[in-house]
């Protein structure tokens, strides 16, 4: 019982310290803002067959880190680093927690509605809402009047687009317009990659500087 309190409160100290890196044979690093220790692992010592849900787990962590360099390279390298910075973590790192069980492994994302496009400080709108204009165009509308730091009329409408066909990768709607101020936005779709796509709002600020959590829309090319 004295050697688990020694334990318990040693792991506290190093989550006060946020400390990452090795310590003799263990090593100590940082998940959802709580410190964990493993050993190194001893060269020809044999390892423990993973279980099943280790495995799967793994292997949707590993999916997560593999959408993540694809987002960085279609999407933007600076939308979860943003967010990553304002909470004290590293944007792949957020990016991976927030959006882990979103994935199977080596099948991409498998729960689109709960996938988290965007993370930021800036507010969304209030009564979001898509209206189909035919051709694969589609309307944005919402009600915000307000001008704050975190919700100014000059932050732009962005749209990102899931293709079920292509669950491997993430894209950038086409021709997006709109201003929070505006209250209304267009963005255009490639309706020939599949029957359906899922769509997930958000605004940014003009320079670039932040963004805001995402909102998802189910499009099918009826609307």
């Amino acid at each position: 019982m004295i050697n688990e309190k020694r334990e318990e409160s040693f792991m506290e100290l190093m989550n006060d310290m946020n400390y990452r890196g090795k310590m003799g044979k263990l090593v100590y690093y940082t998940m959802n803002g709580k410190t964990f220790v493993r050993r190194v692992r001893i060269p020809g010592k044999k390892r423990k067959p993973r279980t099943t849900k280790q495995k799967e787990l793994s292997g949707r962590f590993g999916m997560a880190q593999k959408m993540y360099s694809f987002y960085r390279e279609t999407i933007s390298p600076d939308i979860w680093r943003l967010a990553g910075k304002a909470v004290g973590r590293r944007g792949n790192m957020l990016f991976v927690s927030v959006n882990s069980g979103c994935f199977e492994a080596d099948m991409g994302i498998a729960s689109p509605e709960t996938f988290r496009f965007s993370e930021g400080e800036l507010l969304l709108p209030w009564g979001m809402q898509v209206e189909a204009l035919g051709s694969g165009r589609f309307r944005v509308t919402w009600t915000d009047e307000r001008e704050l730091a975190t919700a100014a009329a000059n932050d732009r409408l962005k749209v990102g687009v899931f293709y079920p066909g292509t669950p491997k990768g993430v894209y950038w709607a086409e021709d997006m317009s709109g201003t929070r101020g505006d209250g209304c936005g267009e963005f255009r779709i490639d309706t020939n990659l599949d029957a359906e796509a899922h769509v997930y709002l958000f605004f940014a600020r003009e320079d670039g500087s932040a963004y805001s959590p995402s909102m998802h829309f189910r499009l099918t090319m009826n609307d």
